[in-house]
């Protein structure tokens, strides 16, 4: 990307950062306060920059990606905070969460805010068809987080199961802005329908990436290692371990996870090769997203997409 096109990004996102700093003024301080923190440590905006990149390359004007990068983000930071009380989380990206901070009863209604806030944001891209889509995102993030629920500690869970919870729970939101750019652009069905795969295939990515992370302490993302398995959150690599296992070690290694005994779980992943497995199955994902970026994006655009997707979609 060259120093123009970086810019240019940085500046898109300090813009929809102002705008969700708009968007959820309040008159009441003590929410205002929440918010002041919690939009100092947002991460990386990587929703807001999927809008910037393929919005651009397809035409949408700046405003409207502006507008559609602040309700994705207002979805993505309420789920966040609702995240954090239901895992009982004390840091996000090397700080104290909300609820840490806050507490729990402050924690869910400063969640609670955000979503209405959220409806606020959509109301302004005045687009039926856009808002209606991100609600169904939003309705299918919920429904991703109770199936992780249903499934935590759960030594049955299979492939098919995980790939299910991933796809409501991180795919959808990624699939649906994209959706969103190609709505407002007026493309036809098939595009759409390219636009949803792209999505998809990104989000499948982007998770399981995270769940390798779960192996290694990240100063970058905060994230400690062993997060997930501590939370009861079956990851990749560890349903690949458990689906290469009969009963009788599954029951061990489950038994092995309750009782914390993580770095013997990790051993396990590695002489299993179930780290190599879950990279291949990163790295097909990661080839279906550049596979559907070469079909709609211009040969002489198409660089920086690719590095942008190698470099988000590899810890």
């Amino acid at each position: 990307m060259s120093n123009i096109e970086e810019q240019n990004l940085t500046e898109f996102l300090l813009e929809v950062k102002a705008k969700m700093a708009n968007i959820t003024l309040s008159e009441n301080e003590a929410i205002n306060e929440i918010t002041s923190y919690i939009l100092s440590n947002t991460g990386k905006f990587i929703r807001s920059k999927i809008i910037f990149l393929y919005g651009s390359e397809i035409g949408v004007k700046k405003p409207k990606l502006i507008e559609l990068a602040s309700a994705a983000e207002l979805i993505h930071l309420s789920t966040l905070v609702h995240d954090d009380i239901i895992d009982e989380a004390d840091i996000r990206r090397n700080k104290p969460t909300v609820v840490n901070k806050w507490g729990i009863k402050k924690a869910i209604l400063y969640g609670d805010f955000l979503y209405t806030k959220t409806f606020q944001a959509l109301n302004s891209l005045e687009n039926i068809a856009i808002s209606n889509e991100l609600i169904k995102c939003a309705e299918n993030l919920i429904d991703g987080e109770f199936n992780q629920i249903e499934i935590r500690n759960n030594n049955t869970v299979c492939i098919e199961q995980y790939y299910d919870v991933i796809e409501k729970k991180t795919a959808v939101l990624f699939s649906g802005i994209l959706k969103c750019i190609g709505i407002e652009k007026k493309l036809d069905a098939n595009d759409l329908e390219l636009l949803k795969q792209l999505g998809l295939s990104f989000g499948r990515a982007f998770q399981i990436n995270d769940d390798l992370s779960d192996f290694n302490t990240s100063e970058i993302t905060g994230k400690a290692e062993f997060k997930d398995l501590s939370e009861g959150k079956l990851t990749l690599p560890v349903i690949l371990l458990f689906e290469d296992s009969n009963s009788n070690q599954q029951d061990q290694i489950f038994s092995l996870i309750q009782s914390g005994e993580y770095e013997t779980i990790k051993k396990k992943i590695i002489d299993s090769d179930c780290f190599k497995k879950a990279r291949i199955e990163r790295e097909k994902a990661i080839s279906n997203c550049i596979e559907y970026t070469e079909r709609f994006i211009k040969l002489d655009k198409l660089d920086n997409l690719r590095v942008f997707l190698k470099e988000t979609l590899v810890a």
